[in-house]
């Protein structure tokens, strides 16, 4: 199994066109219609980038939380390729496309190492059983963007909108986006001279799952936009009841 910690990080270089990033759809637990109205925009705008930034899967099963009935992994894993190839149709052929690995997709590994790290090395990694190369997917750990923007999952949590986005920013000084919060924001800040932004890319799974009660969530998903190598617009983009508030 190739660990998560050695799945490495893409450095690309962006000179004019759309990048849109979309993250935390937890299948089997995703809402189909902000899932759709995701796709959809994609398709009405032309993109140069779309990012999935972590948690496409739940891997309910393998949860140290799971509580319940719960889902076959497998049935996660043939819903994903689906939509990995429904986003690939939506964002045309000339698309670049790229996977980064979340909290949840390394349920798998965790789940192995704890329970059965003796077939550790008989198991794909998670990119690998999901097939992303063959929908176009590069799986990574981070996108970074002309050397001054990074899309990561994500790992520092705040108890409201925002409070992530600003602890990300200072762990990173830089500008960047990430997921796993679930909630949508923009942050700015100006340090010595110099501009950063920060967002927080919202979910596209359900906001009532059957594990929660009333989660402070917002569903939606970034676009950052170049010209000449440099940010021209870096905004989020809120879905409300499937539509997509633009």
């Amino acid at each position: 199994m190739k660990r998560a910690k050695n799945i490495k990080d893409e450095i690309i270089d962006i000179d004019t066109g759309a990048v849109v990033i979309g993250s935390d759809i937890h299948i089997p637990f995703q809402d189909d219609d902000a899932v759709l109205a995701f796709c959809a925009y994609i398709e009405r705008h032309p993109v140069h980038t779309v990012i999935l930034n972590g948690d496409v899967l739940d891997m309910f099963m393998l949860s140290r939380f799971t509580k319940g009935e719960g889902r076959n992994p497998l049935e996660e894993i043939e819903e994903c390729r689906k939509l990995l190839q429904r986003i690939k149709k939506a964002a045309g052929e000339h698309a670049n496309l790229y996977y980064v690995i979340g909290n949840h997709e390394t349920r798998l590994e965790r789940y192995v190492l704890n329970k059965a790290p003796e077939l550790a090395s008989l198991i794909e990694d998670v990119f690998t059983i999901i097939k992303a190369e063959d929908y176009g997917f590069t799986g990574c750990a981070s996108v970074t963007i002309n050397d001054k923007i990074v899309v990561k999952h994500g790992t520092l949590l705040g108890n409201k909108s925002g409070l992530s986005a600003i602890k990300e920013m200072e762990a990173s000084y830089m500008s960047g986006a990430t997921g796993h919060t679930h909630r949508l924001c923009k942050y700015i800040a100006r340090k010595a001279g110099r501009k950063f932004f920060w967002m927080e890319t919202g979910c596209l799974c359900g906001l009532n799952p059957e594990y929660m009660v009333n989660p402070d969530w917002q569903q939606g998903f970034a676009r950052i936009d170049f010209i000449g190598g440099k940010v021209e617009n870096a905004k989020v983009i809120e879905i409300e009841n499937g539509d997509v508030l633009d």
